[in-house]
């Protein structure tokens, strides 16, 4: 081979070498934008369900209704809907029996996460007080809390109590 078809081919090497780290490193760099997207969103589900099932364990005879709105405002469209049809029901029923409820989520888990939905177990601890009771006593609750992402908030879709 001849000196200038050496250094062609030596000249052709390195730009092919550099387009392929170039690729690499793109690629490289999508992965963790992508990673650090999945653990933001990870972080923002969390943290939506606990503040939802805070807002819930945290309702009582007293509660107000900036205090209800809070947590009908954490809701898609849906449960919103759902919960605004027994909210006349549980404050009158809260009211009735004094009950003064507070508590805190103190662990979540994310069990899924894929793309706009997620599933988080909340374990929260409170107390509880009403007529019956002379002093408040304590409460341990777990729930599964369903969310879904909308215009970049994580909103409950839904929750149940699970053992």
């Amino acid at each position: 081979m001849s000196a200038p078809a050496t250094r062609r081919y030596a000249v052709g090497a390195a730009a092919l070498l550099a387009v392929a780290l170039l690729v690499f490193a793109g690629q490289r760099a999508l992965a963790w934008q992508d990673e650090r997207d999945r653990v933001a969103d990870t972080e923002a589900a969390a943290a939506a369900a606990a503040a939802e099932v805070e807002g819930l364990i945290d309702i009582s005879g007293s509660t107000s209704d900036a205090a209800l709105e809070k947590l009908l405002a954490g809701a898609t469209a849906d449960f919103r809907t759902e919960l605004e049809g027994q909210a006349e029901r549980l404050t009158q029923a809260l009211a009735d029996n004094e009950v003064k409820a507070s508590g805190e989520a103190v662990s979540t888990g994310v069990v899924s996460l894929d793309g706009d939905r997620a599933t988080v177990i909340v374990a929260a601890a409170g107390t509880v007080q009403n007529k019956q009771t002379k002093t408040a006593e304590p409460r341990n609750y777990r729930l599964s809390v369903d969310l879904q992402k909308h215009d970049g908030a994580w909103l409950v879709a839904g929750l149940e109590f699970v053992s």
